[in-house]
């Protein structure tokens, strides 16, 4: 299958990359400038139409910046590039059986979901405008392909693994690792008994191609949650952090306005089992080692 990984650079959007054969060599989109980017969008939707030639495809929609502290002005660009996409996906619709996949954000959307844990069909009931995006963005995506191509929405919960951009105001993981090797503390805003379903970038990667492969000609929409369904506290990890460095993280409890849509509790029922599943542990260790790297080659800031 003809594959077009939209934000092919990012941590999920790489990963998949390393795990499909055939994937459609897209030309970097310059996403700080939105109305450059929308017109890219539709020229490579263009061309990758060209490059299917009538064979099955699928888009998968891995991009995006925004994070739960991201403001209203933020996601709405971020809302209008994926409209940029699916626009020219619709006017250079590509000739053979299609499926597109957009990743959306579990925690996003069940932040104030009650009685956890949280299944696909499980009511959202986002509580920030990061949240908002999400929703906004799988409504986009059935309204304006569902006619013309399987769509799958993929609530994927918190992501982890090596290469984590630390520019954003997310990763704990990673910013556990970088607070434990440059000994400067993290600040941590939520309590420690908070509850997280943290899934390897590689198991997330596939499970969304499992969920590709699975799709059901007769149901063209699906809502799926891609997630390890093992839940671990703030205060677990920090602990698992510890052990795996033999060094206590530096950790601050503070404050910070986006701690006040971040749920207490996010479990999480896999709507597929990942094989292989990545332990904690190994991942944890994994982008410790990743820090370490980056740190050696100065391409990492604290």
């Amino acid at each position: 299958m003809n594959t077009w990984v939209v934000g092919s650079g990012g941590l999920l959007g790489s990963a998949l990359a390393r795990q499909l054969d055939d994937i459609f060599a897209a030309a970097p989109v310059p996403w700080n400038e939105p109305e450059r980017a929308a017109a890219l969008l539709n020229q490579e939707a263009e061309r990758f139409a060209d490059h299917v030639d009538g064979s099955p495809w699928s888009v998968i929609w891995a991009a995006g910046a925004a994070t739960t502290s991201s403001s209203g002005v933020q996601t709405r660009t971020e809302l209008e590039s994926l409209r940029g996409l699916l626009t020219g996906i619709r006017k250079h619709l590509p000739a053979g059986k299609g499926h597109f996949f957009l990743t959306s954000s579990a925690g996003g959307v069940y932040a104030g979901s009650a009685n956890p844990p949280f299944d696909r069909d499980t009511p959202v009931q986002p509580l920030s405008a990061y949240g908002e995006l999400k929703l906004a963005q799988e409504t986009l995506a059935s309204n304006m392909l569902a006619d013309f191509a399987a769509v799958t929405i993929g609530r994927v919960s918190n992501l982890y693994g090596p290469g984590q951009d630390l520019g954003k105001l997310q990763g704990l993981i990673s910013r556990l690792a970088l607070a434990s090797v440059t000994r400067q503390p993290i600040n941590i805003f939520v309590p420690l008994d908070t509850i997280r379903d943290y899934i390897y970038v590689d198991d997330a990667g596939r499970a969304i191609l499992k969920l590709l492969q699975s799709s059901a000609s007769s149901d063209p929409l699906r809502i799926e949650v891609v997630a390890s369904g093992s839940p671990t506290t703030v205060g677990q990890l920090i602990q698992t952090m510890n052990l795996l460095t033999k060094k206590r993280v530096p950790v601050a409890l503070g404050s910070h306005p986006s701690a006040q849509s971040q749920a207490s509790d996010l479990r999480m029922v896999p709507s597929v089992a990942v094989d292989s599943r990545t332990p904690l542990p190994v991942g944890m260790k994994d982008v410790h080692l990743d820090i370490l790297a980056r740190l050696q080659h100065h391409s990492v800031s604290a």
